[in-house]
Order: C-alpha cells, then structure tokens, then sequence
C-alpha cells in the first residue's frame, strides 16, 4: 500500500482500466478511497468492473475502491501476488494519519521529456537544496532511476563479456575436439586416401571431402545443443514463472556458428590428407 498525490498516475504514466484516480479533493479532506491494481481486483472482486464501489480493509479500516489501474505486467505472463500489479494506492494524507507518524517517508519527482537528458543536473539541486534544510547529507538520498538504469546497464555489460568470453573458450575447446576427432579420422584412413590418390583423385577432391565430414561432425553437435538449450530454457522459464523462448535469430546464428567451427577447425586435417604422397599412404597400414 502506498500514499499518493493526485499526480502520480501521470508520474507512473499508468492508465486506468475502470474508475477514476484519487484526486485533490480526497487528499484534501481525507478522503478513505483506494485505487486498486488488477491483481488485487480480479483476485478479491474477480474483475475490475466488480471493484468499483466495494470497500477494502486496511488495517481495520475501510477505503472505497474508486479505480483500478490497468495491466502493467504482459499478457502473456501471469500476473501474482508481490507483482507490479499488486498494489493499493490510497491519498498520502490518509497514509500518514494510517501510519500514526505524520511522516512522508518518500517524494518522487519526472522531469517532461524535453529535460530527461538534464537528470543528473535535477539531482544535484534536488541534493543541495536538502542540504540547506539537513544540513547533514546522511539523513537523505536522492536517487535518479536514470542512474540505476546506468547502473544496470553496464552490469548487464559486464555479465555479456563475460559470458562472451566463456562461450568463446567453450568454442576453442570444441574446435580443438573437432580437430582431434579428423586428425584421428585421417590417420586411420591414410591408406584409404592413398589408394583415392592413385586412382586419380585430386587433391581439392580430398580436401573437400574432410571438411565437409568435420563441418558434419560439429552441425549434429549444435543440433544436440539447440534441442538441449530449448529443454532447458523452457523448464527455466516454467521454474522461474517468466517468458523464456528461445529466439529463431539466435538459433540460426548458433547453428551457423557451430558448422563455421568445423570449417575453420577441419580445414588443417582436411589440408593434411589431402597433401599426403600417394605412395606414402598406401604403404600405411
């Protein structure tokens, strides 16, 4: 539950699905009213038409529900209890008296789109101007979401580095596996090769042969990983109660990336067999 103003559906940029929002006339008088979001309508009302006009207990008493604000969470997640669509919000004067404290414990502010780009210069007169009052800068903390969104961007860097770099050492190992497995291949197969040789094979003949079986070998591998990831990322999505699809884009660029590895990786074992002397080979065993 949270004591607003009159403006902070406009500050929220919400929209109401049914009713009105609290209004300056109910904070100046007091006024027991209570605008609702949809979890809390659909689970104790069933819908938010059934909404309108009942009262809601709150610590014993009684608010008028006057609005409910719309979906804020997607359609195709389920909305729940300590979600964003979990809230009551009631005229901060009557959250005060409520409260017993006659304290506002926070104020929020918006700049108008023509000064976002001026947040940080709002912050610090926001900051000095309570330092004027306080005098003591640790009995306040201004925090600008522009500053969190920063801050969250540039974990979410740090984290896509380094899973970048895990997936990349992933990919040298994988690449070194494929190697091994056609280094492997051609030795077992250097007589077969030498006796390719002396019917007349040519060398571009070989070549192509060996790096088609290692871009082979290493597309049935990203198969194996796309169908595991899709399992696994559909359980985790099941698990965690989000929206977890795998994207097609990136599907195609995993499958693409693994065949690349066996083309790249294949080509010096490919090469290998297909430079082999003829006679050499068939001397094999």
């Amino acid at each position: 539950m949270t004591g607003v103003s009159e403006d902070y559906l406009d500050i929220m940029a919400y929209d109401l699905e049914k009713g009105r929002f609290i209004q300056y006339a109910d904070i100046a008088a007091r006024q027991k009213v209570a605008v609702i979001g949809l979890y809390v309508a659909k689970t104790y009302y069933e819908s938010a038409e059934k909404a309108l006009g009942q009262r809601i207990s709150i610590n014993g008493t009684k608010y008028e529900i006057v609005g409910v604000v719309e979906r804020q969470t997607s359609e195709s997640d389920e909305m729940s209890e300590g979600g964003s669509d979990d809230f009551v919000y009631i005229p901060y004067t009557a959250a005060v008296k409520l409260s017993r404290n006659g304290t506002i414990n926070s104020y929020t502010f918006t700049l108008h789109d023509e000064y976002v780009e001026e947040s940080s210069t709002v912050t610090t007169l926001i900051e000095d101007f309570l330092y004027t009052i306080f005098k003591n800068d640790d009995l306040y903390k201004v925090t600008a979401m522009s500053e969190l969104l920063d801050s969250m961007n540039e974990m979410i860097a740090s984290m896509s580095l380094m899973l970048g770099g895990i997936a990349g050492i992933s990919l040298l190992v994988a690449g070194v596996g494929v190697m091994n497995i056609m280094l492997v291949s051609v030795t077992e197969r250097t007589r077969e090769i030498g006796i390719r040789k002396a019917l007349g094979a040519k060398r571009s003949t070989i070549l192509t042969q060996f790096v088609i079986e290692a871009a082979v070998t290493s597309s049935m591998g990203g198969l194996i990983g796309i169908v595991v990831g899709f399992i696994g990322t559909t359980l985790a999505g099941k698990m965690m109660n989000i929206d977890a699809q795998p994207s097609l884009g990136w599907v195609i660029a995993s499958f693409s990336i693994s065949i690349a590895i066996g083309l790249i990786f294949g080509y010096m074992p490919a090469r290998s067999a297909a430079t082999l002397n003829p006679i050499d080979a068939l001397r094999s065993d």
